[in-house]
């Protein structure tokens, strides 16, 4: 693994040293003045943006305003129609409580995911029998082209909301509500926040549900989103869902120390087991009940769906890693298809296999005539370019540059994946495939005490765009190692450092095959997050080790 260090701080006054820092981190976001810096750490409360701010055209609102209006006063039947993930179902529950509450006729549909993303002529035709007047997107539809034009013909109204990249040609819906700076549930809670205000009625739209969606999504947390979820996580813990408080007692979690980690690898995982197993509805019923028996009965059911694709997911990805590097292994890009993979886990499998070989990462669900794929990529590659480049071989498709998928006919799975692979070669050469360490900054051991802790915590929340601070020291003297954890798989470390002599404690999680090569006598440099290691209410820095090189010893 290479490090890049994009800061050293070589000023001798403590203080000094200290500002550099936090200006450091500023800077490696962009944030050169004092003014952004400030509205960084002070973030404008959603409720105040306006359409232009976040990139939604008023006119498109204005258009979505007056069709509700007609559908309540012609008492026609409405359709939500969503997106079986996190945020496709918190955007679902968004959409589809506002409406109720402003006396729409509305109802919600998520497909199950072997259905595939997106609008589906077949429903729009059942939805057309049933009398559907109108149906409302979330978190999916902007290249929804064909399913559209279907439903004009069918004579039913369609108002899309997405924040996917949209394509050369947007459909010829009735309104488009549409940017790329929120996720799903953002924008739905947008369109439904701007509905309640011109409506003059009705309770405002809460930001629980989007800042589970926008964190889930893993959309970066800058600017508008920033602020959704910064006001947004104050919300979450303060949720009356019963659903949610449900969700959270069977993950073992505290509502009051819910932070991004929380709500993007215990909560967000749950909520979309549902549908990667089974039936996105449910995870839907949970957040929407208000009775507190079936809130239980939900969640305990999520929650085993949640430990079954976990164990799937652990299987599945041992067979496609074994499987790619038998017929493969070598390729810039990774492709491996199967029809034991079930298609709820594919991405799953793929952003595992990405991380471990640091290449973008294709799983296929292989079926007998169709078969549907689901693509992670590493930064220096824009899968979904690759994808849409195909477009003449695959059939529905969408995304983003880090994730995406797509379906195509199980005949052509050779061809797509030699494009695939040689268009990944084409792009990726040996360098761009070491993964980097980014290191914000490079410090001495002895600037990390509470004080810096506590400015850093005032980024929160991390997440994309905005990661949590990673530094590096050089020559961190070894005061204690010792292996820790079930088969002996983590260090524990005392780093001392220099001139003050204090300690500071480290951990380093999978990194107990390193144990041998460490001696108080040499000296290590340590790449590292700052975290807080509470027991019995005592409170300690911690840090929690991305890497370490101790120096060689010269023959």
């Amino acid at each position: 693994m290479r490090w890049r260090i994009l800061k050293q701080i070589k000023r001798k006054n403590f203080r000094e040293r200290q500002r550099e820092i936090i200006q450091s981190l500023f800077f490696n976001r962009g944030l050169r003045g004092k003014k952004q810096q400030q509205e960084f750490l002070k973030p404008k409360d959603p409720d105040k943006f306006s359409p232009k701010e976040v990139g939604i055209s008023p006119v498109q609102l204005i258009k979505a305003l007056k069709r509700i209006k007609s559908a309540i006063k012609n008492k026609e039947k409405v359709i939500v129609y969503g997106d079986y993930d996190t945020d496709g179902v918190c955007a679902t529950a968004i959409m589809w409580e506002t409406l109720n509450e402003l006396g729409v006729e509305a109802m919600p549909f998520v497909p199950k995911r072997e259905e595939g993303y997106g609008l589906k002529v077949e429903r729009i035709d059942q939805m057309a029998k049933e009398g559907i007047k109108l149906i409302i997107t979330v978190d999916q539809g902007i290249v929804q082209n064909r399913q559209v034009d279907h439903a004009r013909k069918l004579g039913i109204d369609v108002i899309i909301t997405d924040h996917h990249l949209p394509g050369e040609i947007k459909p010829k819906a009735l309104a488009i509500i549409h940017t790329t700076q929120f996720a799903g549930a953002g924008v739905a809670w947008f369109l439904a926040n701007w509905l309640v205000k011109h409506f003059r009625s009705g309770k405002l739209p809460g930001l629980d549900l989007v800042t589970l969606g926008t964190v889930a999504d893993v959309v970066p947390l800058v600017g508008p989103n920033r602020s959704l979820v910064k006001f947004g996580i104050d919300k979450l813990r303060k949720t009356k869902r019963v659903g949610l408080l449900s969700l959270f007692d069977f993950a073992g979690i505290d509502k009051n120390n819910i932070r991004t980690y929380e709500i993007g690898f215990i909560i967000g995982p749950r909520i979309n087991a549902a549908g990667r197993m089974d039936d996105p509805m449910d995870s839907l019923r949970l957040i929407c009940t208000k009775d507190e028996k079936r809130a239980i009965d939900l969640a305990q059911k999520i929650d085993q769906k949640n430990r079954e694709r976990q164990v799937l997911t652990e299987k599945s990805t041992l067979h496609a890693r074994e499987l790619w590097l038998k017929q493969d292994g070598k390729s810039a890009l990774i492709f491996v298809d199967h029809d034991s993979y079930p298609e709820g886990i594919v991405g799953l499998i793929a952003s595992r296999l990405m991380e471990e070989f640091y290449r973008p990462a294709i799983i296929v669900a292989r079926g007998k005539e169709w078969s549907r794929a689901s693509a992670r990529s590493i930064e220096e590659f824009n899968i979904i370019e690759a994808i849409r480049a195909c477009a003449d071989i695959i059939g529905p498709h969408g995304g983003h540059p880090r994730a995406a998928g797509f379906s195509v006919e199980t005949a052509k799975l050779s061809l797509i994946r030699e494009r695939l692979i040689d268009s990944a070669e084409k792009s990726l050469d040996k360098e761009k495939l070491i993964p980097t360490l980014k290191i914000e900054v490079e410090i001495n051991l002895d600037d990390v005490n509470f004080e810096l802790y506590k400015k850093i915590e005032e980024f929160e929340p991390f997440g994309m765009g905005n990661p949590r601070p990673i530094f590096a020291s050089r020559g961190a003297e070894i005061a204690e190692a010792r292996l820790v954890g079930n088969g002996n798989q983590h260090l524990k470390l005392r780093f001392t450092s220099r001139p003050s002599s204090l300690t500071i404690g480290a951990i380093g999680f999978g990194m107990g095959n390193l144990y041998s090569q460490l001696s108080p006598e040499k000296p290590a440099d340590i790449v590292y997050e700052l975290s807080l290691d509470q027991w019995n209410d005592q409170k300690k820095l911690q840090l929690k080790l991305k890497d370490l090189r101790v120096e060689k010893e010269s023959d």
